[in-house]
């Protein structure tokens, strides 16, 4: 979630032009104030929590049809309203989103370094799904679903709009996402209208289409918008909006490190996990009513998000090969750069930086790996100011800081009042049906921060690998049919000082050579003679003693993730694809038909319910090929 309190009017892009100096000069300035206060602090505690996005679907069940509800921010404010009752008793905190049918949540407060806490994470995800059923109408439903499948669809909102148009959505341009859609709080469609504004034009979202027996080949359709003709592919899924994107739900996990070096560290060997997660967590199949080749949502949010204007496009377009070009990329993407020294030789991609920013940071003793990072950031203009936020205090305030520029993963520094530490934003995975998947999810990445620390662990390679990875992991069935650059050797560290250092030594072509292609079943499982994360893992979990009860929950998690990587179980992507292309309704043709979405939803309610299966992973269904088929 974005930074959301405001105060005065949100200015259009055009206004935001005039103070872009000013933000960017203020910005660095208030993170200098926050390193300066932040650097030495030490020893706090472990800290994490999740976040969960929510989709509110009204079903239709004369009709046979499921809709997106737009009463999101009403049931949000009954929720609000009960909490202020409820005080601190409430256990759980909620959120406006970007479109108006989503709701965002986290627990109310973080869960704390005990390992027993993990066998608690489900219980409370399955508590918070209660307390929003409490506000639904009898023809609602609340679901963690990571992509509606007829998202633009004619129709796909209730109370039902008229077919949008680029004249009566002024704030998009959409032929498709009605400004209806988005949410009411200032920052949701004041960000989607100066993405717009700076680009030049609407945003152009293309994504491959599911190629099937009767699908039409070349696949092109024909809008009444002489832009989005433009703007889509052959064969390709065409979106006009950043609702598209943003409008998805998703999962993110938030851990507090103990002091600055930790927090580096796990920021760097998080990064090469982004793309591993994103394969593994797929859950986005459908785009627009069609199915499509990709599993995932992540190259989605990075067209909806894309502001760079003409020129910029056309600079990144003539060097797309050219891993170490300068060229700058979509804003919503992979993070471009290590932050502790000893992965310095892995920043191949000579991200660009705002030199004058880098030179306040350094000259004010910020180290170099950050001031590189916050000066990458910061080549990016502001998209959201308000009126009565311009001139504001750089020693108690943030607000010029707390960019758009959301990476895989979310470098975050303490608070303005030093009340919470250094955290890491882990924000690729994709949401799941069901809270036993998505405390599943949440749970390995945790473990694998404390892993990562107990057993000195090194996943780092070369960042232009992990670009690639990105890449590969969008793919459909990636899980099962890609090959990803990963490390050889995870227990490769060497701890001198209390510091780790990189213990490689073996060259090639000038590179520290760290890494091959392997499946994800190789690196996660282990197999031909490299040890697999999840046994390591276990060896961890063995060496803490924690508690059987916990212990026994928590290997419900690992072998979930476990079977998703080796194939023995689905991905929710692969069995949301399976069910359309299994329904009586469908006609062989990659399209999505409005039973055959009421149906899948309706089967997705009863599997988060538990009233059908116990997961959909346990489906009996044929066990799919390489290719997802």
């Amino acid at each position: 979630m974005g930074f959301l309190d405001f105060n005065g009017e949100p200015l259009p892009f055009k206004e935001i032009r005039t103070h872009i100096d000013h933000v960017k000069r203020h910005g660095v300035l208030q993170f200098l104030n926050i390193y300066r206060r932040g650097k030495e602090r030490n020893n706090d505690d472990f800290k994490w929590g999740d976040e969960i996005e929510y989709s509110v679907v009204h079903f239709d069940d004369e009709e046979k049809r499921a809709r997106l509800s737009l009463r999101a921010e009403e049931i949000l404010a009954a929720l609000q309203e009960k909490y202020n009752e409820a005080g601190a008793s409430w256990g759980s905190h909620w959120n406006p989103e970007f479109s108006s049918f989503c709701l965002e949540n986290s627990p109310d407060k973080p869960y704390h370094g005990s390992l027993e806490h993990l066998a608690n994470v489900e219980a409370n995800m399955r508590y918070r799904r209660e307390q929003i059923k409490e506000f639904l109408n009898p023809d609602e439903m609340v679901l963690s679903l990571t992509g509606f499948p007829r998202l633009g669809c004619p129709d796909f909102l209730h109370p039902s709009t008229a077919v949008p148009n680029p004249i009566e959505n002024p704030v998009s341009g959409s032929i498709f996402y009605p400004d209806a859609a988005l949410s009411c709080h200032p920052r949701f469609p004041g960000m989607t209208e100066s993405i717009r504004e700076r680009r030049g034009c609407k945003v152009e979202i293309n994504v491959p289409i599911f190629k099937d027996v009767n699908t039409k080949s070349p696949f092109i359709e024909v809008f009444n918008d002489n832009e989005s003709n433009t703007a889509a592919k052959p064969d390709h899924v065409y979106m006009d909006a950043t609702g598209f994107g943003l409008g998805q739900t998703c999962l993110q996990c938030t851990i507090q490190a103990k002091n600055l070096d930790e927090a580096k560290l796990l920021y760097d060997q998080l990064a090469p996990w982004c793309p591993i997660m994103i394969a593994l967590s797929a859950a986005s199949p459908f785009y627009r009513g069609y199915i499509t080749d990709t599993d995932t949502r992540w190259g989605v949010i990075s067209a909806s998000c894309d502001d760079r204007n003409a020129t910029e496009r056309i600079q990144n377009y003539e060097h797309v090969h050219t891993l170490k070009s300068t060229d700058l990329k979509p804003r919503h993407g992979p993070m471009e750069l290590y932050l502790s020294p000893q992965y310095q030789k892995y920043n191949d991609l000579n991200s660009k930086m705002n030199k004058e920013a880098k030179n306040t940071l350094l000259k004010g003793g910020v180290e170099d790996g950050i001031a590189n990072h916050i000066a990458h950031l910061w080549v990016r203009d502001p998209l959201n100011l308000y009126s009565g936020r311009i001139n504001i205090d750089d020693e108690t305030e943030a607000d010029h800081f707390e960019s758009t520029v959301w990476y895989s993963l979310r470098f975050k520094p303490p608070t303005p009042d030093n009340s919470i530490g250094w955290r890491i934003e882990f924000r690729v995975l994709d949401g799941q049906l069901t809270d036993f998947e998505n405390a599943a999810y949440i749970v390995f990445v945790v473990l694998l921060t404390r892993v990562i620390l107990a057993k000195h662990l090194d996943f780092t390679i070369p960042m232009s690998r992990i670009t690639t990875n990105m890449k590969r992991a969008q793919k459909k069935n990636a899980v099962l049919s890609e090959l990803f650059y990963s490390r050889k050797c995870i227990k490769n560290n060497k701890v001198e000082n209390g510091k780790i250092k990189d213990s490689s030594t073996s060259r090639q072509n000038g590179w520290v050579e760290v890494d091959e292609e392997m499946t994800i079943d190789r690196f996660i499982n282990g197999k031909e003679g490299l040890t697999g994360v999840i046994p390591v893992i276990r060896e961890y979990l063995d060496e803490t003693g924690i508690q059987t009860k916990a212990r026994n929950v928590i290997e419900r998690y690992l072998e979930l993730i476990s079977k998703r990587a080796s194939g023995e179980c689905l991905t929710a992507a692969q069995w949301k694809r399976h069910y359309v292309r299994s329904h009586p309704d469908y006609k062989q043709d990659s399209v999505v038909s409005q039973l055959t979405e009421y149906d899948l939803l309706k089967t997705c309610d009863k599997l988060e319910k538990g009233e059908t299966y116990e997961h959909p992973v346990y489906l009996d269904v044929p066990h799919l090929n390489q290719n997802g088929a």
